[in-house]
């Protein structure tokens, strides 16, 4: 194995294997006086693991909260081992988390398990809200860069809109703020996620504002919405007139704040 890119492939799969070190490791990792080449390969596999599992904690807080690191753990190794990560950056480490725990959900009559998917889907919203391009640089009202007033409403590209069971984002923001609450009673919330001068927002909206918002998001509108809601929507960054974004949100910039707290309207 003399070539530098079947050499990378094999460490590669090698590191990624969820069933630990290669056994063909002798024949590409020499050994030391102390440790056979499996178990110095293992060294590189385990901290590979650790460190995703670290990413996945930092990705997902409430979750830790809720089920405990050990039970999250399992959680999100169970994952990675059936998903293994392929993409350059680790904002995308969690894609397709909250799918995995639904299709692997438990059969039962227990619903508890939906307010894990729930906050499952909610931090990757946040995650995704907080890293995409948002409206910070279209420009206030009156630059060379604001679009005019006449120029078609459109999503922002960091807008979220979550249809859940339970009130997560209740939870999430009691956990943020260093608390410990209760398994909140399931009930639906509809939320708009979103950032606004590189804070993040969460919203939760009533159904018909709700179901608004997600026509005009997906570039249309069921019927005429009331002015108030749109000066409002995009007042909270929900929604832009700005013809051309900036380059993409810089989270290294950006300075992290708790979720702010809103009441359904």
């Amino acid at each position: 194995m003399g070539e530098l890119a079947e050499l990378q492939a094999w460490m590669h799969a090698a590191i990624l294997d969820p069933d630990g070190p290669a056994e063909d490791a002798a024949g590409v990792v020499t050994a030391s006086a102390r440790l056979t080449a499996r178990e110095r390969l293992a060294i590189y596999w385990r901290g590979y693991r650790l460190r995703l599992l670290e990413c996945m904690r930092g990705l997902h807080p409430g979750l830790v909260h809720l089920l405990g690191r050990d039970v999250f753990d399992g959680f999100a190794l169970d994952f990675l081992d059936a998903h293994p990560p392929r993409a350059y950056t680790l904002f995308r480490l969690d894609e397709g988390f909250a799918a995995h725990l639904a299709e692997t959900r438990p059969d039962g009559a227990e619903h508890w398990p939906d307010m894990i998917i729930d906050l499952a889907r909610l931090e990757r919203a946040v995650t995704e809200a907080t890293e995409a391009p948002g409206t910070e640089d279209a420009g206030p009202p009156g630059t060379r860069d604001a679009a005019p007033p006449e120029a078609p409403l459109r999503a922002a590209p960091c807008l979220r809109l979550l249809r859940l069971t339970w009130p997560a984002h209740e939870y999430l923001a009691a956990v943020q703020d260093g608390a410990d609450p209760p398994l909140p009673a399931p009930r639906p919330v509809h939320l708009a996620v979103s950032r606004r001068d590189y804070a993040l927002v969460v919203r939760e909206l009533g159904p018909r504002p709700f179901a608004a918002l997600d026509a005009l998001a997906g570039g249309g509108a069921a019927g005429p919405v009331p002015a108030g809601w749109l000066r409002e929507w995009t007042a909270l960054g929900f929604l832009t007139r700005a013809e051309r974004l900036g380059a993409a949100h810089d989270p290294a910039g950006a300075v992290p704040a708790p979720m702010e707290r809103n009441t359904a309207r």
